[in-house]
């Protein structure tokens, strides 16, 4: 689990993004946001 937490933060960086906590946040409303932060969608 803090493997995939370490990951998700190291995505956000480098996404630019300088608060991690509300991008989780963010992040988490929409099960999209993550895979499209990824390139995924």
């Amino acid at each position: 689990m803090a493997a995939r937490r370490n990951a998700a933060i190291g995505a956000l960086r480098a996404a630019g993004t300088t608060n991690i906590t509300a991008a989780n946040r963010y992040h988490a409303r929409d099960s999209t946001r993550p895979l499209a932060l990824l390139g995924i969608i």
